[in-house]
């Protein structure tokens, strides 16, 4: 029997799974959305270029797309890497901070978005939410 933990609840769980869910977050105070995602198919070594194929991704279906450079980082004590950029979507400019890290054996990808550029409570609160991550809990 295995477990999987929903906002309403556990749900019980006839044999063992893989996450593959999306998980998307809504901050009305911080007019922000944290969408987490998952990926099982990147090898170690292979970080870098699943986060330019995501970026890439972005280049190709959003317009006025700005990418700041990338850079190293954390989250939650775990080596990641790190990208802000902004893109219009539907005449309106969004503002992201995307950060990608290795858990175990598979990526997951934290992508926080704005209609606002990140100010500096903005960026406090990006800072929090990466270091609110507590890998094997």
């Amino acid at each position: 029997m295995a477990t999987f933990t929903l906002s309403e609840g556990v749900l019980a769980l006839p044999g063992a799974y893989q996450d593959h869910s999306i998980n998307v977050l809504k901050f009305k105070e911080q007019g922000a959305t944290l969408v987490i995602t998952r990926a099982w198919d990147i090898k170690p070594g292979e970080e870098e270029n699943f986060l330019q194929q995501q970026l890439a991704k972005v280049k190709r279906s959003m317009k006025k797309v700005v990418l700041g450079e990338v850079q190293d980082s954390d989250i939650g004590g775990l080596p990641a890497r790190e990208v802000a950029l902004r893109f219009e979507n539907q005449h309106v400019t969004v503002y992201e901070k995307l950060a990608v890290a290795r858990v175990e054996d598979h990526l997951m990808a934290f992508t926080l978005s704005r209609v606002a550029p990140f100010d500096t409570d903005a960026e406090a609160f990006w800072t929090a939410v990466k270091s609110g991550v507590q890998p094997g809990a």
